[in-house]
């Protein structure tokens, strides 16, 4: 398996709870959180930072990194799991970015992880753009309903 990355909106605290409980399917269904993306592509928390930096250029705006922007801890299992609230600046970023630029900041996003991990075979699919719309959208429901969106990894 590798290292698995989703985004949830709702109340951080409740969220770090049933996280650190391996609540999943609570996190996943509506019933907690609400609103879910799973970013689970193959990539290291590092690439997240490249994906801020393409939607701030697509935006033309200056990057809020992601790893920059993970203010709390509220839960998880040292080693294992994490789950920390992203400030709402990126936020805020990821959920202006409009619908038709998710293709090409898809395919900026995994050519910058191509060269990175090098492997000239990575690119964008309709895997990532669905993912990475899922991401916009959570963000996009987190500031309509003036909640936090949560970054989470697990092995």
């Amino acid at each position: 398996m590798g290292l698995s990355i989703e985004f949830y909106a709702g109340d951080p605290d409740e969220i770090g709870r049933v996280f650190t409980n391996v609540g999943f399917d609570g996190l996943r269904d509506g019933s907690v959180a609400h609103g879910y993306a799973d970013l689970s592509l193959h990539l290291s928390p590092e690439h997240f930072d490249s994906l801020s930096e393409q939607a701030g250029a697509a935006l033309k705006r200056t990057p809020v990194l992601l790893l920059d922007s993970l203010e709390r801890t509220v839960g998880g299992t040292e080693g294992e799991r994490g789950a920390d609230v992203i400030s709402p600046r990126w936020v805020g970023m990821m959920a202006a970015v409009p619908t038709e630029l998710v293709a090409t900041i898809a395919k900026n996003w995994m050519a910058v992880v191509a060269e990175d991990v090098g492997d000239p075979t990575i690119g964008s699919s309709a895997d990532v753009e669905k993912a990475l719309s899922d991401l916009i959208e959570v963000c996009r429901i987190a500031e309509q309903r003036s909640s936090s969106v949560v970054f989470a990894w697990y092995l």
